[in-house]
């Protein structure tokens, strides 16, 4: 039997998404992935929850917003996963990637 983790490392998380580790750290830092998460309280090793990773996916897909009508609790709402994440996991929610690229871009050819 095999277990798989549901705290991943850098790593583990970029083959998870199916990207390599640059450009997942890139995303990160763009809000297209979530922040780590540290697993110690002395500063030890971040980690990446594979659930979070998942609703990253659902929402860039658009699977993971509940539409009108919809009666499915499978799903979060923008609002739900957005008070969660602000919560725990102080993270940027954007749904587009090319859009946040694109202000990432902005962003910085105005500083």
């Amino acid at each position: 039997m095999t277990l798989e983790p549901r705290f991943l490392n850098c790593k583990q998380s970029a083959a998870y998404i199916g990207i390599g580790v640059h450009v997942f750290n890139q995303e990160v830092k763009l809000g297209i992935w979530p922040q780590p998460h540290i697993c110690a309280p002395n500063g030890g090793r971040l980690t990446w929850d594979r659930k979070l990773l998942d609703l990253y996916a659902d929402l860039d897909s658009g699977i993971g917003v509940a539409t009108p009508g919809a009666t499915s609790a499978a799903f979060p709402t923008q609002a739900g996963l957005s008070h969660y994440l602000a919560k725990n996991m102080s993270a940027t929610l954007t749904r587009n990637r090319a859009e946040r690229r694109t202000q990432e871009a902005r962003r910085r050819q105005h500083h």
